[in-house]
């Protein structure tokens, strides 16, 4: 009897316990990401919100360093079968992705159209894919051109709108003391993406609406030839690094450089009387603002709830509010739509002394720095070079983008002969 006894209630324990609420893990999503210093605090605290606001999913950010490190880890990931559950990544790298299967078609998540439709369409051309949308924006900024007002103040000068007028005003700004330069009238990186900015201006592009590579189009050799005689004239300075040194000392009157290089060009200058004002790029031709950043893909790798999970965050970061925060916390671009309309954004632009409204000029006109092309890494690598043989005189212009297209040819047949 007493056996009896110890085995109803050994069944009624094990009942209860199977009858107690089960409470579920949260879906934990990795986020790969590139946000570094202010940026990557940023990140942190709207991904914090979001976790708080979503308690059945969990979303870890993994800082793997510059943009180029979380587009060459993804790449090792991908060999690995090791890719996390979404990341940053740029739109060439994007499109080796999209082309190997594992980045999951936005286009079919519930909810998708009324998302895109809320984004500036620019932005959207860098997640295209065979016209379908893979990828969207998130880090987007817009190159434009940085001067110190007060230098121009003292010149008596207004900012430069053509690059004729910038030409001139770097020659007029550029100081010369005992036969040495104390201040350069322009400087610039020399990088892909600097020189591409610039050759939006002069109309060139590097691939024609048929197809064709123009690499060493006449608009291209004429954007940096432009360029390189400044160098040449002495009234500009080029060099790879970024302007730290030179926005301290006050030796650049005017810079190129993206929007959300802003908040870093600022801490550099922390303490001086004169200040730093952003300006669209000037155009000589049509006025075509070049978009450059990251935008956000999540992977058919991951779990189903995982994917769902991914795409809750990520509307979550495109929505206006949060796009809002971004925009006035980073300088990167609001890919919402609405929030030029919120009250918040208008009062905050009037308030603003660094001309931050100017990622908002021009959108319309915009376009992304590189084409959706998986071999493109490698033609951009080229104009890179170009650019810099150019600026350090080691190739004319045109030799130097010559050399660039012959590249970017043999990239295209090595890609379409596997």
């Amino acid at each position: 009897m007493k056996n009896k006894f110890m085995i109803l209630i050994s069944v009624a324990l094990i009942m209860a316990f199977f009858a107690l609420p089960v409470f579920a893990q949260p879906v934990v999503v990795t986020f790969w990401e590139g946000m570094g210093a202010k940026l990557g605090t940023t990140l942190q605290t709207i991904t914090d919100l979001f976790n708080k606001q979503n308690p059945d999913i969990q979303v870890k950010l993994v800082y793997l360093g510059s943009d180029d490190d979380v587009d060459s880890k993804l790449l090792t990931a991908l060999t690995a079968n090791n890719l996390p559950t979404m990341s940053q990544l740029e739109g060439p790298w994007g499109s080796v992705l999209v082309s190997k299967g594992v980045v999951a078609p936005l286009y079919e998540f519930p909810g998708f159209t009324q998302l895109a439709s809320s984004i500036y369409a620019p932005l959207l051309v860098s997640g295209t894919f065979n016209g379908k949308v893979y990828t969207l924006p998130f880090n987007r900024d817009v190159f434009d051109l940085f001067v110190r007002p007060q230098i121009f103040e003292q010149a008596g000068l207004s900012y430069p709108k053509t690059m004729n007028e910038m030409a001139q005003d770097a020659k007029l700004l550029t100081v010369v003391q005992n036969g040495k330069t104390v201040r350069y009238g322009l400087g610039f990186r020399t990088t892909y993406r600097q020189f591409t900015a610039v050759a939006y201006q002069f109309g060139g592009n590097y691939v024609s609406p048929d197809g064709k590579i123009t690499i060493n189009s006449p608009q291209n050799v004429a954007a940096l030839t432009y360029l390189v005689n400044l160098v040449k004239e002495g009234y500009a300075y080029g060099k790879f690094d970024y302007f730290d040194n030179e926005l301290t000392t006050s030796s650049v009157a005017m810079l190129l450089g993206g929007s959300a290089e802003l908040t870093y060009d600022l801490s550099d200058i922390a303490g001086q009387s004169d200040g730093l004002v952003m300006v669209p790029i000037p155009s000589d031709v049509t006025f075509r603002p070049m978009l450059y950043g990251n935008n956000i893909a999540i992977f058919n790798t991951a779990t189903p709830e995982q994917q769902q999970a991914a795409w809750k965050y990520l509307q979550f970061l495109l929505s206006p509010a949060i796009q809002l925060y971004w925009a006035v916390q980073t300088g990167y671009i609001p890919a919402a739509k609405q929030v030029a309309d919120l009250s918040q954004w208008q009062n905050f632009v009037s308030q603003n002394t660094n001309g931050i409204n100017t990622i908002m000029i021009g959108l319309d006109q915009s376009a992304d720095y590189a084409p959706n092309l998986p071999w493109w890494t490698t033609a951009s690598d080229a104009i890179q070079t170009a650019f810099q043989n150019a600026v350090n005189f080691k190739m004319t212009p045109q030799e130097a983008l010559d050399w660039a297209q012959q590249q970017a040819e043999q990239a295209y047949a090595s890609y379409n002969a596997k």
